[in-house]
C-alpha cells in the first residue's frame, strides 16, 4: 500500500516538470500574437481617418467643389504622405470631435485645436504647430516694442481676451489708452490702424500690418487616443520635419 501510494507520488513528481517544460516549449516556438497598434491597423487599411470641422478658415473649409481645403488639411496630407497611405477627412462638429477619437471613428484629430491640459488623461497632444495666442500689431513705423506703448493708443474688440490683455499692460503703462472697438472688421477697416491687440489668426494675412509680439499664447496641435503612442511618434515626425524643413511656414504664408 505505501509502496503503491510513493510510486504515485515519484510519477507525479517526474510528471509536473516534464508538462511545464511541454508548456513553456509551446510558448517559445507558438508565441500569441501581438495585440495590433493603431499604426498597423492604418497601415493595412491603407487610409488615415482625420477628425476635424470644416467650418474653421483657413483651417479647415469647404472649397466651391465642397471639397476640405486649408492649413490643417496639407498637414493633414503630409502625414498621410509619410504614412505612405491615403487621406481622409471626415467632417465633425467641433464640439463631437473628441467623441469620435474616443469610440474610434477617426485616427486622429487636427482642427484648429487648443491643447486642453484637462484631456491629457484621455488623449496626447503632438508637438505644438500653430500659436494662436494674442498679438500685438502695428502699421504705425515708429513702434519696435512693447516698451514703445506708453502714452499710445492701442485698439482692441470690447470684451475680448485682447481687451484684458490690454488691462493687464495698463498696470504696467498707466497712459495707455485703450480703444474699444465693436469687432474686428472695424480694427482692420480703420484708415490708420495705429496699435492693436488681436488674435494671430486675424492678423495673419494683412500683408500691411506688422506683428511687433506675441503676448499670449494659444497653442494648437494634434490629438490622438492616449495608448496611441505609435500613432503619435509618427504624428511628431512629421510635424518636426515640417517645422524644420520651413514647409510649415511656406503653408502659413499660402494660407492666411
Amino acid at each position: 500500500m505505501m509502496n503503491n501510494m510513493f510510486s504515485k507520488i515519484n510519477r507525479w513528481h517526474f510528471l509536473i516538470p516534464l508538462t511545464l517544460l511541454a508548456i513553456s516549449m509551446i510558448w517559445i516556438f507558438y508565441p500569441q500574437p501581438q495585440q495590433s497598434t493603431i499604426l498597423v491597423d492604418i497601415q493595412q487599411r491603407e487610409v488615415l481617418r482625420v477628425g476635424l470641422d470644416a467650418s474653421f478658415p483657413p483651417f479647415e473649409t469647404l472649397d466651391a467643389d465642397g471639397q476640405i481645403v486649408g492649413f490643417d488639411v496639407d498637414i493633414a496630407q503630409s502625414i498621410a504622405d509619410d504614412l505612405e497611405v491615403e487621406l481622409e477627412c471626415v467632417n465633425i462638429s467641433f464640439d463631437g470631435l473628441y467623441d469620435a477619437l474616443k469610440i474610434g471613428r477617426v485616427d486622429l484629430l487636427i482642427s484648429g485645436l487648443p491643447v486642453d491640459p484637462y484631456l491629457t488623461e484621455d488623449v496626447a497632444y503632438s508637438v505644438n504647430y500653430f500659436n494662436a495666442g494674442q498679438v500685438l500689431i502695428t502699421t504705425a513705423p515708429n513702434i519696435q516694442g512693447i516698451d514703445d506703448l506708453a502714452g499710445k493708443q492701442v485698439n482692441v474688440v470690447w470684451g475680448s481676451t485682447g481687451d484684458i490683455v490690454a488691462r493687464q499692460l495698463q498696470k504696467t503703462y498707466p497712459d495707455l489708452v485703450i480703444m474699444s472697438q465693436p469687432d474686428i472688421e472695424t480694427i482692420f477697416g480703420a484708415s490708420n490702424l495705429g496699435l492693436a491687440i488681436v488674435d494671430a489668426v486675424s492678423a495673419y494675412g494683412k500683408k500691411e500690418v506688422h506683428v511687433i509680439t506675441y503676448l499670449t499664447n494659444d497653442w494648437y496641435a494634434v490629438a490622438v487616443k492616449l495608448k496611441d503612442d505609435d500613432l503619435l511618434h509618427a504624428v511628431n515626425d512629421t510635424l518636426n520635419r515640417l517645422i524644420k524643413s520651413g514647409e510649415l511656414q511656406r503653408l502659413q504664408i499660402e494660407w492666411f
